[in-house]
């Protein structure tokens, strides 16, 4: 069973759950666990950095940071944007 750890404070509304040592899935904790929608992205850290899988808007684009903080904050930042540009708006 993957645990709730967060690799920073948590940001208001961010739910990060570790699934190894070295990879987490980030989700809009504001919205229902039977929400799929709620799947921001995936990061994961390789030999390169931190690599971001975007679940959110288009699934599949990938970015990399060299630091988790970053990864972090363009999770962050994109949920921002999810919520100020509501889909169907």
């Amino acid at each position: 069973m993957a645990m709730t750890t967060p690799a920073r404070p948590v940001q208001q509304g961010i739910e990060t759950i570790a699934l190894t040592e070295t990879s987490w899935r980030v989700c809009d904790g504001t919205l229902p666990d039977d929400d799929a929608t709620r799947l921001l992205a995936f990061v994961e850290q390789n030999d390169v950095g931190f690599e971001v899988l975007w679940m959110w808007p288009f699934p599949g684009s990938c970015e990399t940071f060299a630091a988790l903080d970053e990864a972090f904050d363009a999770v962050a930042e994109r949920l921002q944007q999810r919520r100020y540009f509501p889909e169907g708006s």
